[in-house]
């Protein structure tokens, strides 16, 4: 499972068991840390989720973005009360790359906003799959 953590909102994403395919699953909008980190918890069981890849946020020069004062709570929560793993993948330009893949999908720009995010956690995971495989 790859997620994109935003302040707003926090997109989620889901391999096969096989982990040869990506798919973006849902966007849920934040409530606070606890239901948050609740709801995560449930898909994890519901989905049998072994790993949580998280978007690393950076800006475009590589440094941190203060943006992960607001990923890293909600990775210390996961970590805190389950047994999955927790990793982080750089997520610098993975909107962008969404946004592409959904306009090649032909997905309407209504709903290119509100899918954004699962779709950027698709890129994610994706590029987490692809540099575990080489």
């Amino acid at each position: 499972m790859a997620l994109d953590v935003g302040s707003k909102t926090i997109g989620v994403a889901l391999s096969d068991p096989l982990k040869v395919i990506v798919r973006p699953l849902l966007t849920l909008k934040r409530v606070d840390l606890e239901q948050d980190g609740r709801r995560l918890l449930q898909m994890i069981l519901e989905q049998h989720v072994e790993r949580v890849i998280l978007g690393l946020p950076r800006h475009l020069g590589g440094e941190e973005s203060e943006m992960r004062q607001v990923v890293q709570p909600l990775a210390d929560y996961l970590q805190a009360h389950s047994s999955v793993v927790v990793e982080w993948m750089d997520e610098r330009l993975s909107t962008k790359e969404a946004e592409e893949l959904m306009k090649e999908a032909h997905v309407e720009v209504k709903a290119r906003r509100r899918r954004r995010n699962e779709f950027a956690a698709a890129v994610i995971l994706k590029r987490y799959m692809q540099e575990r495989s080489t």
